[in-house]
């Protein structure tokens, strides 16, 4: 309003420009309510006169394309691919821009058109780019390579952007409200413009993004596969008004310019990467488009660009969002609608819209149950495509709900959809069936097991442990998926891939037969390994203090009863498993009987998670407490342990049964290998003599058909 007051003409001016351009718009829009869907133009159109009106608009248009339930589903279609084609500006002007900002009067480079003030001094650049490889809404990028001998991008701000992006926030603002009184809504649609707003502002801030460059480098070092570019101070413009910003250059691709096997990893990361800014460190990326993710082909990293417009999310909300996604892989719908509530996206009491029409204008919610509330969602997702795998389901469907029940926007919601749909599109380039809640959940799971506050502390122990310190069995089974029965999952995944097999010609969107959709086989490889890897250090990590904890305390009889009862049928196997491969994994670098290099290399192998330096020291760091930690848990339990003598019995005998099982499981594994090789070298030694003929007999065969042609040629 201030801006509004001191600028009246020119922001009457453009209200005036923005109000032809929309009242066009809604005409065009309108006159083809009629028409086929696949004649209609008018998306192209909405998405044109957004592109025409700035870099605020096309912000305002991508974040309005993630609330179908306030401008309609063919109108948010039509922004989710809302481009900026942008023109870049003159050459002349971005070289000029780039040596006022960073105080030089020389030429730019050698031998470059542009030479300054004083071309007799050293130029600034060893080498410049002439045309700008990349242009957006607000700056253009060069290429170019400072005399250190750093191949570097800059980015040069557009002229005159600030004044255009403070006009355009004051208008956007404005119509908005517009908006709200003649729609007569209920949502405050100024919570849009102002993030819509303040977040282009803070893109215009180019000290700021580089220190959130550096912001998100400390907070993810831990991770090792992700990255932000380093900066050059000496070549970026002084602060708080600095128009030039020099990155490293990133000798990388995107994803879709990847070969397959390299898709998914990229993809994988992706997902990883961004969940662990949700729910774990709490400082996101927030705009993460393929374009802004590249992998470095120097050593296979995630580097993210652009860091102009970051979001820091709540611890609290961290923590919801971390059991909303687990409850999205239970099934677990009370709990879904609890964490709803627990991270404001309902209000304190569940509430849903008057059924009395006559009554709805002084009284438009009523409250209403968990219970019901619960049931809706679950029959809204599980009729969705892709219910339990997509988070544009879950979006697309709460959108709908939102016609029933009272559902609320808090600033966050906006930020989480985008994040998550743009995963979606970045995954599904990969493997059109990724299921982004498994390949989240690592992160989530390990989230809920390392509560930050006391209070977290407080209910994560609550959760496990009953006020006698015995294990909660019920939340056991349910973090084990149904009590870890591994054969129960086994028939789950065999009947979901019977009805996709029986029905896959014939399924229909919004059939149960999306929902069960799986991931290909190396999708679902490579989340179970990443699954270990992520879950591995937890406990030897300085954030699993609750786990260790909570292991320390928790009742050694209750804790050794529940590892020989039936409930843990599915984690005795695992155990087998995990034992028996370590028994063969020495015969696998080679023995007398084994030759590891005449094996078949397994089809489905990945190639080796990237992993820094940095990283690599955290996790042995890790490892070495985690060893000391489950040594010390170990040696108190089974002290605690001869006060359950008959507890401690049966125990036993339960892991002599494992070893016992776990050594036969490896010697049949063992002797199949050794019988495979035994018998490939006797079949290539007595299939010697016949290969040995057969290669004589064409080795003749061809010098015969060689003469011939020579004695042909010479004729």
């Amino acid at each position: 309003l201030r801006f509004f007051r001191r600028r009246p003409v020119r922001v009457a001016g453009r209200m005036t420009r923005i109000i032809t351009v929309f009242r066009k718009l809604s005409r065009q829009w309108r006159s083809q309510d009629d028409w086929p869907v696949e004649k209609r133009t008018r998306a192209k159109l909405l998405r044109e006169a957004l592109s025409k009106l700035g870099p605020v608009f096309v912000k305002g248009g991508q974040t309005l394309s993630q609330r179908p339930d306030l401008i309609g589903e063919e109108a948010a279609d039509a922004l989710k691919s809302l481009q900026q084609e942008n023109v870049p500006f003159e050459d002349a002007i971005a070289f000029q821009t780039v040596v006022e900002d960073l105080g030089h009067l020389g030429p730019l480079a050698e031998n470059h058109p542009f030479q300054g003030f004083d071309p007799t001094l050293k130029p600034l650049f060893k080498s410049f780019g002439t045309t700008p490889i990349a242009a957006a809404s607000l700056g253009q990028v060069y290429k170019a390579e400072t005399w250190e001998g750093d191949r570097v991008a800059v980015k040069v701000q557009r002229p005159n952007v600030r004044k255009q992006v403070a006009l355009d926030w004051t208008c956007w603002s404005l119509s908005l409200s517009a908006l709200r009184k003649l729609w007569k809504s209920t949502n405050d649609l100024s919570v849009i413009a102002d993030e819509v707003g303040s977040g282009v502002w803070q893109e215009l801030d180019y000290i700021s993004e580089a220190n959130h460059a550096d912001e998100f480098n400390r907070r993810h070092n831990w991770l090792g596969f992700v990255r932000a570019p380093k900066w050059f101070s000496k070549y970026t413009g002084p602060p708080g008004k600095a128009k030039v910003l020099t990155t490293e250059w990133i000798e990388g691709a995107h994803i879709a310019d990847l070969p397959q096997e390299k898709k998914l990893i990229m993809a994988q990361m992706a997902v990883e990467a961004c969940v662990a800014q949700l729910v774990y460190t709490g400082f996101v990326h927030a705009d993460p488009h393929e374009g802004n993710m590249m992998l470095d082909t120097s050593d296979d990293s995630l580097v993210f660009l652009d860091f102009g417009l970051m979001a820091e999310v709540d611890g609290k909300i961290m923590e919801g969002f971390a059991k909303g996604i687990q409850s999205m892989i239970s099934g677990d719908w009370r709990q879904l609608a609890l964490v709803f509530q627990e991270v404001g996206f309902t209000p304190e009491v569940f509430e849903k819209r008057n059924p009395d029409e006559a009554m709805r204008k002084k009284v438009p919610y009523v409250e209403c149950t968990l219970d019901e509330i619960a049931l809706a969602i679950k029959e809204q997702l599980e009729s969705e495509a892709g219910g339990r795998s997509r988070f544009g389901a879950l979006a697309t469907g709460l959108a709908r709900l939102s016609a029933t029940y009272h559902f609320l926007t808090p600033p966050y919601i906006i930020l989480l959809i985008r994040t998550f749909l743009t995963l979606e599109g970045i995954a599904a380039k990969a493997d059109p069936n990724f299921n982004i809640y498994e390949a989240a959940l690592p992160y989530a799971i390990r989230r809920a097991m390392a509560p930050a506050t006391p209070d977290g502390f407080e209910a994560m122990r609550r959760a496990w442990l009953t006020e006698e310190n015995e294990l909660n069995m019920d939340r056991l089974k349910e973090f084990l998926g149904g009590g870890g029965d591994e054969d129960d999952a086994d028939d789950e995944k065999e009947l979901a891939s019977s009805q996709l097999s029986s029905s896959s010609s014939s399924s229909e969107p919004g059939s149960v037969d999306d929902v069960l959709l799986r991931p290909t086989e190396k999708s679902e490889k490579l989340m179970a390994r990443r699954r270990g890897e992520v879950l591995g250090g937890i406990i030897g990590a300085t954030e699993g203090a609750a786990l260790r904890r909570i292991s320390h305390d928790v009742d050694t009889g209750s804790l050794a009863a529940y590892l020989y009862s039936p409930e843990a049928s599915g984690v005795r196997k695992q155990a087998v498993k995990m034992l028996s491969d370590i028994l063969v994994k020495p015969t696998k670098g080679g023995t007398i009987f084994i030759d590891n290099k005449e094996q078949k290399t397994d089809s489905l192998d990945l190639p080796e998670w990237p992993e820094s330096e940095e990283a690599r020291k955290i996790r042995e760091r890790q490892e070495v407490a985690a060893r000391r930690a489950i040594s010390v848990l170990l040696g108190t339990h089974l002290n605690r342990l001869w006060k359950y003598p008959m507890v401690a019995m049966r125990l036993f005998f339960t892991l002599a049964t494992i070893t016992l099982k776990a050594f036969v499981l490896a010697t049949q594994e063992i002797f199949v290998d050794a019988c495979a090789t035994a018998a490939a070298k006797l079949f290539r030694l007595a299939t010697f003599p016949t290969r040995l003929v057969r290669n004589a007999f064409f080795s003749n065969k061809n010098k015969r058909g060689g003469g011939e042609t020579t004695t042909a040629t010479t004729r």
